[in-house]
């Protein structure tokens, strides 16, 4: 009867017939061990029942459900005529390591206008692609370019700049830098983009970390970027396999 009230009482989070079922036979093997083994009655022996009665319940339990994804195809996109696309990137060793960023500057054709490399030092990740930006609107700012899209491959970054409220005294300075530089532009465009689709921006700050001077200005693509370059100039796709929720949030 009590292996058979699979929907009655609870024991915790476990059903009461399988904690009984499970109860029932570590009691009988425990009194064989003593009968027949002069074993020692076991001391934890309730303990051991919960223990197995738990992992048996998860062993048994359907799965989580997974996170539906899908397959996006994902590359750089040209801006549209008017426009200038500004991609930038920062990138540290571990959570507080040698830190570089870098950027890129392309017109509505794909053509490279401008890139910059700098070697910042000791610093985050988020501080780094603060960093990045920081220099490609002040690059972009000197450039004289009225319409921009910034595009960046850091989702936290850009959700900072369509919140006009967010404080972080950390990076204060930086972070305020960088929205006075936006005030320069006539119209400016922020956009998330997956990291495949910034494959320059990231070649540049990854170089950035072991150069030997701190900022470098590359009027045309640098040996160690060109394949990526040319990848985006020739609308490369890449597939991503990525959730729902992003895709459609």
């Amino acid at each position: 009867m009590n292996g058979s009230r699979g929907s009655g009482a609870m024991y915790g989070k476990t059903h009461w017939s399988v904690l009984f079922s499970f109860a029932i036979w570590m009691i009988w093997k425990s009194r064989n061990q003593m009968v027949f083994s002069g074993k020692a009655q076991n001391p934890k022996l309730s303990t051991e029942i919960e223990n197995l009665c738990t992992e048996f319940m998860f062993c048994v339990s359907s799965p989580r459900d997974p996170v539906p994804k899908v397959v996006v195809a994902c590359r750089w996109e040209k801006p549209t005529d008017g426009w200038i696309k500004l991609n930038t990137d920062g990138c540290a060793a571990g959570s507080m390591g040698l830190a570089g960023c870098g950027g890129v500057v392309r017109d509505s054709h794909g053509d490279w206008m401008c890139g910059f490399s700098r070697h910042i030092g000791i610093t985050n990740s988020f501080v780094a692609e603060l960093w990045g930006l920081r220099d490609g609107l002040l690059l972009c700012s000197n450039m004289n370019i009225p319409s921009l899209i910034v595009e960046l491959d850091a989702k936290s970054i850009v959700e900072i700049f369509c919140k006009p409220g967010y404080v972080n005294d950390v990076i204060s300075p930086i972070l305020d830098d960088c929205r006075k530089l936006v005030t320069k532009f006539q119209q400016v465009h922020f956009k998330h983009c997956f990291r495949q689709s910034n494959q320059c921006a990231d070649a540049l700050a990854r170089i950035s970390a072991a150069q030997d001077v701190d900022f470098r200005v590359f009027e045309s693509p640098p040996v160690d970027v060109i394949f990526f370059f040319e990848q985006d100039y020739n609308g490369l796709c890449f597939n991503r396999l990525c959730p729902v929720s992003v895709v459609f949030p």
